[in-house]
């Protein structure tokens, strides 16, 4: 048995809980929403509300707006802040600003520009437009809308244009005026009154970044895929048509491609003679920007303005593996650049909120962060509406806050959720948020029945059924096992959160069943469909994710299925593709299918093969964009939320820290050799910290120095 001798460098006793969340506004005292009358259903219409605000000396001065669909908020010509941080569909989160460092004695230009619109995406929702804000100095409110603020249309932003992408509002498109004489103020109207929020989430990073020119000519690239608003510094000597394009790669040509995802990525100025410092109003992702224009055009600056995560920075990882430090940050830079108020899959092609992405998110905010403050707001807004538009009843969105138009949604998702409701439980201790959502849960149980056949399985689910992006989506009819496996651990988590026994039986059934029927004697089949004579037939189809569904999900275990086992953890490896192995098992893609399988082998102790899987996984990632995947492959967004897990992956598999318990105040620890020499972290517990520092000494022990959070103890497990 391997020896693990123990430094603590401090050993702090006192219990603390964590620090309580600053009290933040969730109502105004004077403003009202407002837009100009009429047009708050008129598409892509950007308005400019303007204020002029007076002061001597002050101690402390403020701003609380929020709006719909965007905002973008000026002091004195100075960016102060983007928003609004998103919610469920009718209300509204208010946001929060210190104006103190913006104001200076005398007049001082207030400027809040805002879109509306009025456009079904994934990411900003098809509602009324509006905006309601009011600024406070020394506890008097000097500003307010429906009493202050007037609004103009200047009209350089062109309104009938394509929509960036399906999943996205409209391309920005402007034709600059050289001059605003005769325009006029709108006529400002009180509109409904809005239910309001808290925005419960820290607000983003802006820090601005160079990219530099790298062809000599009219190609920029950043040092890595980056979010935010892309920012120019040009001149021009007479009327010129600019366009900048962007994406996270370049063609085999070299340059930027025009729709590499069937999106549109560039921000067209339609400029005339001058000098002018451009910036986007949409946040957008990229690690290239190419420069076209009609006529010569001077760049002196191509830069961006981080729209970002600001509370990612205090972890820490570090190991004699260079590879696995580098991997370790490009997954902070993907998750830092997903994680605003909401997980998004990708800041690029969606903005979107999915779950199943949220429950492998959640872990890595909880790593990073110490903190379950995003994942509070993202479950509270599935929790929020009465009902769902546009689906059926009883279903979760796949996505939200999103318009589902189209009717469409994928029922696993919503058994992924219910996975995630117990961790976010044991992450937080939200007891509350957890009653709050049985009646969502209890709704899934209703909608799930009816699709039971005589055996007890689920046949036939509406919709998108969605198992990975791979061969697997395709065998989803009529029963799809993996489906079935993550039901019934869906049906035990729901027996645990509230108590249900025969949920937990039915769990077991399906289980049972699951296993007689589509265990062929060398692999789980991914599904059966029914003959001409009503009977189910295996399809004989195999998935290698599939076989993972079966593991994690308690329908087979090393012990029961010993030869599978052995195949999956010695052979289906990174690699084996390309060397023509187990050409009848058809392979993983990175969502979520390679995640699953780096759960499978932590769930196992195989700490060494994940180093090196995660090393011939993800390496070749960070090189080239220094952020990880959606797919193995480089054909959809190369930046994706979910693939931050690494960071959890490497503190729990590598460092040592298998679990944080903040309402046990206890550190689970498992020490197993990966062959490195030496590795340290410091991981964010609430506002405090957990360091480990191990070296692994030459008789196979290991040397661990350990500080603790105050009143935590810690547990070393096998």
């Amino acid at each position: 048995m391997r020896r693990i001798l123990l430094t603590f460098v401090a050993v702090l006793m006192a219990v603390c809980s964590f620090a309580k969340e600053q009290r933040e506004p969730s109502s105004f005292d004077l403003a009202k929403p407002v837009w100009s009358e009429a047009r708050e259903k008129e598409r892509n219409l950007t308005l400019t509300f303007c204020e002029t605000v007076k002061v001597g000396r002050f101690d402390k001065a403020s701003i609380r707006l929020t709006a719909s669909c965007d905002y973008r908020l000026r002091v004195n010509g100075e960016f102060v802040a983007h928003g609004p941080c998103v919610a469920a569909h009718d209300f509204y989160r208010i946001d929060a600003y210190d104006l103190k460092p913006y104001l200076h004695r005398g007049k001082n230009s207030v400027t809040i520009e805002v879109a509306g619109y009025n456009c079904p995406s994934y990411y900003l929702l098809d509602q009324p437009s509006f905006l309601q804000a009011e600024v406070e100095v020394d506890g008097k409110v000097v500003a307010a809308t429906g009493r202050d603020f007037i609004a103009y249309d200047y009209g350089e932003r062109v309104a009938d244009v394509p929509k960036f992408s399906f999943q996205r509002p409209y391309t920005e498109y402007y034709r600059i005026k050289s001059s605003y004489d005769g325009i006029q103020p709108e006529k400002l109207v009180e509109q409904g009154a809005k239910a309001l929020l808290a925005r419960g989430v820290a607000y983003p990073d802006y820090r601005i970044h160079q990219a530099k020119l790298i062809d000599g000519k009219n190609l920029y690239k950043f040092a890595t895929n980056s979010s935010g608003f892309l920012r120019a510094k040009v001149k021009v000597e007479k009327p010129t048509m600019l366009t900048l394009r962007f994406d996270e790669i370049l063609g085999e040509d070299g340059r930027v491609m025009e729709r590499r995802l069937r999106w549109k990525p560039y921000i067209i100025y339609d400029l005339q003679a001058g000098e002018y410092e451009l910036e986007s109003f949409e946040p957008y992702t990229m690690q290239y920007v190419e420069v076209i224009s009609d006529n010569p055009v001077v760049i002196s600056e191509i830069s961006m303005r981080d729209y970002c995560n600001s509370d990612c920075h205090r972890a820490k990882f570090e190991s004699s593996n260079k590879d696995l430090n580098f991997i370790f940050e490009a997954a902070r830079q993907t998750y830092r650049q997903n994680a605003l108020d909401i997980y998004m899959d990708c800041p690029s092609r969606e903005r979107a909120g999915w779950l199943c992405d949220s429950y492998f998110t959640g872990r890595v905010e909880f790593a990073l962060s110490g903190k379950s403050r995003i994942e509070r707001n993202f479950i509270e807004n599935f929790l929020l509406p009465k009902e769902f538009k546009d689906i059926d009843k009883g279903m979760l969105p796949m996505c939200y806050p999103a318009d589902h138009r189209n009717h469409n949604y994928i029922p696993n998702w919503a058994m992924w959720f219910v996975l995630e409701l117990e961790e976010y439980l044991h992450r937080t201790g939200d007891a509350e948020t957890i009653a709050r959502a049985r009646v969502r849960v209890n709704e899934l149980v209703d909608f799930f029945r009816p699709y039971l056949n005589s055996d007890g399985l689920l046949e036939k689910l509406p919709k998108w059924v969605f198992v990975e992006y791979s061969k697997a989506n395709k065998l989803v009819q009529d029963v799809s096992y993996p489906s079935n496996m993550l039901y019934a651990e869906m049906l035990d988590v729901i027996s645990r959160l509230y108590g249900d026994k025969l949920l937990a039986e039915q769990a077991a059934h399906i289980r049972k069943e699951v296993l007689r029927q589509s265990f062929d004697g060398e692999y789980f089949v991914d599904n059966a469909v029914r003959n001409k004579e009503g009977k189910l037939e295996l399809s004989g189809e195999h998935t290698e994710v599939c076989q993972y569904y079966a593991f994690l999900f308690g329908v087979a275990s090393p012990e029961s299925h010993p030869a599978l086992w052995a195949r999956l953890r010695d052979e289906v490896v990174p690699g084996r593709v390309e060397k023509g192995l187990f050409p009848d098992l058809y392979p993983i893609n990175a969502f979520i299918g390679s995640y699953l399988r780096l759960e499978l082998l932590s769930k196992y102790g195989l700490s060494k093969q994940i180093l090196n899987e995660s090393i011939a996984t993800y390496k070749a990632m960070a090189d080239r964009t220094g952020t990880l995947w959606e797919s193995l492959k480089p054909k959809a967004s190369c930046n994706h939320g979910f693939a931050s897990h690494l960071t959890n992956v490497l503190y729990r598999d590598v460092l040592g820290v298998y679990e944080i318990l903040p309402c046990e105040r206890k550190i689970r620890l498992r020490f197993i050799d990966s062959g490195l020499e030496w590795c340290k972290g410091s991981i964010p517990v609430g506002d405090e910290q957990l360091d480990v520092e191990w070296r692994r000494l030459p008789n196979g022990e290991f040397d661990v120095k350990l500080q603790l959070p105050k009143g935590y103890t810690h547990e070393i497990i096998k």
